[in-house]
């Protein structure tokens, strides 16, 4: 049986496309303005024939790519038209693609590559986004089956010190203007409300997320480095624009060079410093996009390269920075009550890590080379940002710190005056011990302070919060201070400030506590001003969206006291504004939160039951 004669020209054959045959040149080679051949049948041609062919082909290939500008008989009566090349995004993984068979598209790896063993190859090119994400994948505060009732008396069950707010709901309680109490407004707002919403990153994040298992395999953590190449400078500078300027977890001239260090060799892999590095970028990426499905991908990413790492019982520094890092993002993305109760738990482990790696401690004590006095500065650094993040976390959450006290009785690093990192290095470890004393006792049920202690303990924090306000550095530096230290005066005086004779009996924690308020009310307010403020500073304040929750609610608990301030007031903290003022700033504050309540039940539910509270203040 003679085989079947080819007539298509050899490039339409290899593409699997239509051919019209025509000689010298085919339309699509023609169009395309490539060499058109033909292939001669060696088994129906004569052998004088094949040499006539061999002798001629030359000639034929020589006339192919002048075909079109020498105008052919055929080129004339073909149409000009536009060249269309096909750019579709390939939806099936690369291994399914080139077998040319039918992929699934199941994500971490499609079920063909799973069966036949492949599962750690199973790689997808293209990223299929999601706008709204499953949220059996992100891990919902109610479950399903899961009574929202008993969610919500949980929460307000949970063991939590007077640093908490939940002594303002406690006094909102007696309130006898309002529709609801607290308890009753948070379990409908939980049982109509998809409580899913309330968290970007999930949960349990960064500790056995599922979607950390997407990038299991080194191959698509490379697919995602590689994609994001480009964007890469933009995503660092902004990173060392906002959240680097604010709290300096690494040194960032080091940081640079590594990276160029990195992309000559990304194939010498370290897990350590490329899980801070991913942590890096989706933070930057968060900052330059607002994307938050590409955020969350490096954060994955930079969770699975965490677990390929003995962070649990041999941790490195850069583990440290890595999961500093990690609790950064998830109070950047949302601040709601159960992410800041995750971070709490998650800073416990990092203060533990930290005492294992000798953090605390002076590194090679005695040693003056260059290298090593480098290190131990940062060393230091680093700790001090730990101690820093544990703190704000026992002043959110109410909860006790596992610091123990003698890691707090070191000594200071000498720096230069007017500098950032004299700031981090001298002046606010100065402050430390202080607030851990304090903060230990206000969480505490045992010890309870007297007037007079507090106000020991008001001077030395006032004290230390000049020294940092006297501190050159970024503007950005100087908001996330003063809101600190704001913070920290705030929960001091909150005990005696509430007291309903604390005008007479308690005059400076009434006062402080109403500067105070007012204070961290317009620290929001400036932040959010795109008129006043760089487009992105806005996420500075994110962290802290519970203090100034905080804040409002104590403000509007001072305003509906009979001795309110009707004018302005000059006391010791300063001068008050009067009440007018003080309703506008309020409103303000109000408006702020009624643009943040769609994102989340959490922030929805403190809406309401501001908004309900702002509603009892008598007006002029």
């Amino acid at each position: 049986m003679q085989p079947r004669e080819v007539q298509t020209c050899v490039r339409c054959r290899d593409l699997k496309r239509r051919c019209d045959k025509t000689k010298p040149s085919c339309t699509r080679c023609q169009l395309a303005g490539v060499p058109c051949r033909y292939a001669v049948p060696q088994s129906t041609v004569a052998p004088s024939t094949l040499v006539d062919a061999g002798r001629a082909s030359p000639d034929v290939e020589a006339s192919t790519p002048s075909a079109g500008p020498s105008g052919s008989s055929n080129s004339g009566s073909v149409p000009e038209k536009a060249i269309r090349r096909r750019d579709r995004a390939c939806l099936s993984c690369t291994r399914c693609h080139r077998l040319k068979v039918k992929c699934d598209k199941k994500q971490p790896c499609c079920s063909r590559c799973a069966r036949s063993g492949h599962a750690g190859t199973c790689i997808y090119t293209h990223r299929v986004q999601h706008t709204n994400p499953p949220s059996s994948l992100y891990g919902p505060v109610v479950v399903a089956g899961e009574d929202p009732e008993y969610v919500v008396t949980t929460w307000f069950l949970r063991k939590r010190g007077s640093s908490h707010w939940r002594a303002l709901l406690s006094r909102l309680e007696s309130l006898t203007g309002l529709a609801d109490p607290p308890f009753t407004m948070a379990i409908r707002e939980h049982s109509q409300g998809d409580c899913s919403s309330d968290l970007i990153l999930p949960g349990n994040f960064p500790f056995g997320t599922p979607e950390s298992a997407r990038y299991s395999s080194l191959d698509s953590i490379h697919v995602l480095l590689q994609a994001s190449k480009s964007e890469s400078s933009r995503y660092l500078n902004h990173y060392s624009h906002l959240y680097h300027a604010s709290i300096p977890i690494f040194d960032l001239k080091r940081f640079h060079t590594e990276i160029e260090r990195y992309w000559e060799a990304a194939d010498k892999l370290d897990f350590c410093w490329l899980a801070q590095y991913l942590a890096v970028l989706g933070l930057g990426a968060f900052a330059t996009s607002r994307d938050e499905k590409l955020a969350a991908d490096f954060f994955f990413a930079s969770e699975a390269c965490l677990a390929r790492t003995p962070y649990m019982y041999r941790p490195s520094v850069a583990n440290i920075r890595t999961l500093c890092l990690l609790v950064v993002a998830k109070q950047v993305a949302f601040a709601t009550c159960w992410a800041l109760d995750s971070c709490w738990n998650i800073m416990g482990l990092i203060v533990r890590l930290s005492l294992m790696t000798t953090l605390h401690q002076d590194y090679i004590p005695g040693c003056d080379i260059p290298g090593v006095v480098e290190e131990r500065i940062l060393r230091r650094r680093l700790w001090n940002i730990v101690v820093y993040l544990d703190i704000q976390m026992g002043l959110i959450t109410g909860q006790t710190s596992p610091l123990p006290h003698d890691a707090l009785l070191t000594t200071v690093q000498p720096s230069s005056d007017g500098t950032a990192d004299h700031c981090w290095d001298s002046v606010l470890p100065t402050s430390f011990p202080i607030i851990c004393h304090f903060l230990a006792r206000i969480n505490s049920s045992i010890d309870v302070m007297t007037y007079d202690e507090v106000l020991q303990y008001d001077l030395e924090v006032r004290q230390s919060m000049r020294h940092a306000a006297a501190v050159g550095g970024s503007d950005i530096l100087s908001t996330t201070v003063d809101i600190f230290f704001r913070r920290v005066l705030l929960v001091l005086h909150r005990r005696h400030a509430l007291d309903p004779e604390a005008p007479t009996l308690y005059p400076t924690s009434y006062w402080s506590s109403l500067e105070c308020s007012l204070a961290l009310i317009i620290h929001q307010r400036e932040l959010s001003d795109d008129l006043c403020s760089p487009h992105d500073v806005h996420l500075i304040g994110r962290p802290f969206m519970l203090d100034f929750f905080a804040a409002a609610l104590t403000t509007c608990i001072h305003l509906l006291r009979t001795d309110a301030p009707l004018a302005a007031t000059l006391t010791s903290e300063g001068t008050i504004p009067p009440r007018q003022t003080i309703m506008n700033t309020l409103r303000s504050c109000l408006d702020l939160f009624a643009k943040e309540q769609h994102r989340s039940v959490c922030f929805r539910s403190g809406y309401h039951m501001l908004s309900a509270v702002y509603g009892l203040i008598p007006r002029e």
